[in-house]
């Protein structure tokens, strides 16, 4: 092996080794920060009347949010009748709602927001999960990559 080439060879192992330990330590401190900043900013607690204006969008004190771990699922041209349904069962009833990373089913699986919208587990003032109501009456469906799947499917 010629002296040239043997200095390319330790040239490009060189390379590849600083390529390598860039990409190692660069996602381990990326990792670092991402976790850092998700543990500095504390989930969100709000409670009031649960306001179901269609079923994709749900407001509680004013807010926008989704219920984490369900979704509306049935076809468009049956949303004015499940939203009905589910308004005369359970609009205006008093929720207390913590955002995920709060202690949610959904925490790890969630964003804390979607689309402009707080994503929350949502109790009603006995405990009872709205999520579970709404999914057990059929009007959302259980979205098990978010829940893990405690809620009723469809």
């Amino acid at each position: 092996m010629t002296l040239r080439k043997l200095t390319l060879l330790v040239l490009a192992s060189l390379c590849f080794a600083t390529l390598m330990l860039y990409l190692l330590v660069g996602r381990s401190h990326r990792e670092a920060g991402q976790r850092g900043f998700a543990a500095a900013k504390p989930a969100l607690e709000f409670s009031g009347r649960l306001d179901i204006r269609t079923m994709t969008d749900l407001r509680v004190h004013g807010r926008k949010m989704m219920l984490c771990g369900v979704l509306y699922a049935k076809p468009a041209s049956m949303e004015p009748l499940v939203r009905e349904q589910a308004r005369r069962r359970f609009q205006g009833t008093e929720v207390e709602c913590v955002q995920v990373g709060g202690g949610t089913p959904c925490d790890g699986r969630a964003a804390p927001s979607f689309d402009g919208a707080i994503v929350a587990q949502c109790r009603t003032k006995d405990g009872s999960d709205i999520a579970r109501k709404l999914s057990d009456s059929g009007y959302l469906c259980d979205l098990p990559a978010q829940s893990g799947g405690v809620y009723h499917a469809c």
